[in-house]
């Protein structure tokens, strides 16, 4: 069961990038990234192959039972991938966080940078106790940011997930908000949208 958030989501700016509410308009630009087979090699969705299909998929993704954030580079504004906090339970006050972010921005820190903002949020404000995220078990990159952030690898859920080609193996992770390896802790400034 998925509960809705009920808020809209903060703003946040850390040092190289800006979190701001994603939006309809966003379409192009989220496009321009998500069509890239690489980009999509490890998500359960497709390469976008339309805008049209860009619109539907950001439709999903600004319903109130998601927290989804444009994440842009402070120089320049440039949309260079979404962060997500999706599947809450308010009962069990946990969440399901994802992120993903265009290729030329791959190996640079953003993804740490963008999720520590999110999980900051997470556990700070929203008063999560539990904060999930999976992966697919070939997504090395992935694995690597979790486990930056402090997030504990709790098992394989086999063939757990559908996806365009079948079912699939994720790896699942997570934190809580009073483990002590807090690693996320991401100096940042929080304004209301």
């Amino acid at each position: 069961m998925t509960d809705s958030f009920e808020l809209e989501p903060s703003e946040f700016n850390s040092e190289r990038l800006r979190l701001r509410k994603l939006k309809a308009e966003d379409a192009p630009q989220v496009f321009e990234y998500a069509s890239d087979p690489e980009v999509s090699l490890h998500t359960l969705w497709p390469p976008h192959k339309t805008e049209s299909f860009t619109r539907g998929f950001l439709e999903l993704f600004t319903a109130l039972s998601v927290l989804s954030w444009a994440i842009e580079m402070k120089n320049g504004g440039k949309l260079v991938g979404m962060a997500l906090l999706h599947s809450f339970n308010k009962h069990h006050r946990k969440a399901e966080f994802s992120i993903n972010l265009a290729r030329n921005t791959w190996g640079q820190g953003l993804a740490f940078e963008a999720s520590g903002l999110v999980l900051n949020f997470a556990f700070d404000d929203l008063q999560l106790n539990r904060v999930e995220a999976t992966c697919m078990p070939g997504n090395r990159a992935s694995k690597r940011l979790l486990t930056k952030l402090g997030m504990r690898f709790e098992g394989t859920m086999r063939k757990s997930h559908k996806r365009y080609d079948g079912f699939h193996d994720m790896e699942l992770y997570a934190s809580l908000n009073d483990d002590e390896e807090k690693v996320r802790k991401i100096e940042y400034e929080t304004s209301a949208v």
